[in-house]
């Protein structure tokens, strides 16, 4: 009776182990497949990414594009420099066709004298808590005048791929202006709790 049992049991690990070994066959005919699907996508993803590479991003000339597009009438200053108007205020474009990424400015949006201290303290208070926390960057530049300028100034990547382009630059340069509410917002908190201290 022993040896009824024993040989059951070694009847069906045999059978376990042949149909083990004839699924691991299957996997590997059905793996090969996989793998040989797999390396043509990636040879075919390697193409495109290596003709999109060898393409210049033309970064100046697409700004130029989406500017006209807005409304702007963007005009170049200079070498990769692109000065445009939009909704009454002056902003100017750093492009340049070997790079993807821009620099967006509002030069003078806010100016002060050097003179006063009491200004250039909340100012100084304020762009420091704005750039802390905000996707713009705000910055000043004491100037050959009595004046200290306040701008603001913004890097994004600006490529054709991006969906909804000119929606997207809109939206990039409309954050100047709640920026600058802000900033004027702060600081006449700032003078308001002065005087009331």
């Amino acid at each position: 009776m022993g040896w009824h049992i024993f040989g059951i049991i070694v009847g069906i690990v045999i059978y376990s182990i042949y149909r083990y070994s004839q699924e691991d066959c299957n996997e590997e005919g059905d793996e090969g497949e996989t793998n040989n699907t797999l390396k043509a996508n990636e040879n075919e993803h390697n193409q495109i990414e290596q003709r999109i590479m060898e393409e210049k991003p033309r970064t100046k000339e697409l700004a130029m594009n989406m500017l006209a597009k807005m409304g702007a009438e963007p005009k170049e200053k200079e070498e990769g420099r692109i000065q445009f108007e939009y909704q009454g205020v002056l902003f100017l474009m750093d492009a340049d066709d070997e790079c993807p990424f821009v620099y967006l400015i509002w030069p003078w949006c806010h100016s002060f004298s050097k003179y006063d201290i009491d200004e250039f303290a909340r100012v100084r208070q304020v762009v420091n808590d704005i750039n802390m926390r905000g996707s713009v960057i705000i910055f000043y530049s004491i100037t050959d005048s009595d004046e200290v300028a306040v701008h603001i100034k913004k890097h994004f990547l600006l490529v054709p791929q991006i969906p909804h382009l000119e929606e997207y630059l809109k939206l990039m340069v409309n954050s100047f202006f709640g920026t600058a509410r802000t900033l004027g917002v702060e600081i006449e908190k700032k003078r308001i709790q002065e005087c009331t201290s």
